[in-house]
């Protein structure tokens, strides 16, 4: 099974903020499901083993996801301020960020957009922006435990687990692909409003919008912003824009104060101080 161990700016789906801070505290393994991709993204582990007195805080843009995570040790997040199994929605007020201090590690499961609650029958919308305790929902779901990260056979038990939950609880499995494949549309599309997103799925906006609340968790309005913004962040990354003002139009913002907000609202400050951060680090590197 293949494992992706190097964090960068911009992953498949979640940006991490600082790649190069990350890496010299904790370590980040994904592994690629072998037998259900169209209900899980990846399994990801994080672990790390700090210093007496050293904390550390992981800052990840948020992402159209609902996570599974089995936690230990050190960490402390919105909602999860001990171990355990826990469900986390979609995170759509803040930056998601993760306090690290001591030993610990994390092992979860990102689930496709949408894929949560296909399976266990749960309104995504109930998620949103909470963590629960997985035992919450012990009779619709199996809580995720015991599996290591070092374990050279996690991949393998991560995709049981996943295939036993689909067995359990997944009735029409046609129907819910066929669903998970209108989804991912849904959340992937490059849109300029919610009336061009539903014409490039063939339904309706009110059918987008029951969609995208009920199962991804968030509106269609959020989708469309959230890519925005990760766009913006692949083009400040590489400093690929001849101004913020240009970028902004560019990406569909009606001018930088627009871009602004949005990109403060998920990423937790302005595009222009996170463009004189990057610039700053660059330098302290020559």
């Amino acid at each position: 099974m293949g494992t992706r161990t190097n964090p960068t700016h911009l992953a498949e789906r979640g940006v991490l903020l600082d790649p190069a801070g990350f890496a010299q505290h904790a370590t980040l393994q994904r592994w690629v499901p072998q037998e259900h991709a169209e209900f899980v993204e990846h399994y990801w582990s994080v672990s790390w083993d700090l210093p007496a007195g050293t904390k550390y805080v992981a800052s990840l843009v948020p992402v159209s996801a609902v996570n599974l995570t089995d936690e230990w040790g050190g960490s402390i997040r919105h909602g999860a301020e001990r171990p355990g199994c826990y469900v986390t929605g979609v995170v759509s007020r803040r930056r998601f960020d993760v306090t690290l201090y001591g030993w610990g590690h994390v092992v979860g499961v990102r689930y496709r957009p949408g894929a949560f609650s296909v399976m266990t029958g749960i309104d995504a919308s109930t998620l949103r922006d909470k963590t629960f305790r997985a035992e919450k929902y012990v009779d619709r779901m199996d809580p995720l435990e015991d599996v290591a990260p070092r374990n050279p056979n996690a991949g393998f038990r991560l995709d049981s687990f996943i295939g036993n939950q689909i067995a359990r609880y997944v009735y029409d499995l046609d129907e819910a692909q066929a669903l998970l494949a209108r989804l991912a549309v849904i959340d992937a599309a490059e849109a300029d409003s919610v009336a061009d997103l539903a014409d490039r799925v063939g339904l309706s906006e009110r059918s987008v919008e029951r969609l995208s609340n009920t199962y991804i968790g968030v509106g269609p309005k959020w989708l469309l912003m959230r890519r925005r913004v990760h766009r913006s962040l692949e083009r400040l990354n590489t400093a690929d824009y001849e101004s913020l003002s240009d970028l902004a139009h560019e990406l569909g913002w009606f001018d930088y104060a627009h871009f602004s907000r949005e990109f403060k609202r998920i990423v937790g400050q302005t595009p222009r101080a996170y463009a004189a951060r990057l610039a700053q680090t660059a330098g302290s590197h020559q």
